[in-house]
């Protein structure tokens, strides 16, 4: 483990916020003693030692499995920052900030939610119509890449593109399927690194 004083966007204000480098991996502010480092041994200056070291990454992590581990430094934030944050709202924080930091910036993240009916099918039949509607609602967002019955029909399967597992949830809670109490839901993580047609990337 490691201490991270405090991530980008939650050192409140300072004057030399706008100066202040910081880690494009865990939002820790950056100073040379604590760079990261290439293959070849020089210097990283985008990376802080704890994330990259010798040319990759020390963890291989999702955005929100980095962002819980801020988390735990909480109490320290608070000191650095002069705030009161509760652990709930630097995570909220850091998933507003962590974003735009490099190494998730351009990083795809795809979740696949796994329906499993609890009621019988003549009971899922009668919310079908307003799940259909729920799910035509998230492809006009974007929400939504593809979806279908499972084989046989025990549940379903939904794929879902969104920034992280609370947008995912939220989603989730509006399905009728959902509200009513007719399935259970797994929720998969998955960063998508090879595609059949390289077209996808933009599609995704």
């Amino acid at each position: 483990m490691y201490l991270i004083t405090y991530p980008v966007g939650l050192m409140g204000e300072k004057e030399n916020d706008m100066e202040q480098k910081f880690c494009q991996s865990c939002g820790m502010p950056l100073t040379n003693e604590i760079l990261g480092t290439n293959t070849d041994g020089t210097l990283n200056e985008d990376y802080c030692i704890y994330c990259y070291k010798d040319g990759k990454f020390a963890q291989d992590m999702t955005m929100e499995q980095m962002i819980d581990h801020c988390a735990q430094f909480t109490d320290e934030i608070n000191k650095q920052s002069g705030q009161n944050l509760t652990q709930e709202q630097a995570k909220d924080m850091m998933r507003q900030f962590f974003p735009h930091l490099k190494r998730w910036k351009n990083r795809l993240v795809m979740f696949i939610a796994i329906l499993t009916y609890k009621k019988p099918l003549s009971e899922v039949d009668n919310y079908l119509s307003a799940h259909r509607e729920y799910l035509a609602k998230h492809y006009a967002i974007g929400d939504f890449i593809t979806s279908g019955p499972q084989i046989p029909r025990i549940g379903g399967v939904i794929m879902i593109k969104a920034n992280n597992r609370e947008a995912v949830d939220a989603i989730i809670s509006e399905d009728p399927f959902h509200i009513n109490d007719i399935a259970n839901y797994q929720i998969v993580e998955f960063t998508p690194t090879m595609f059949c047609n390289e077209e996808l990337k933009t599609i995704l």
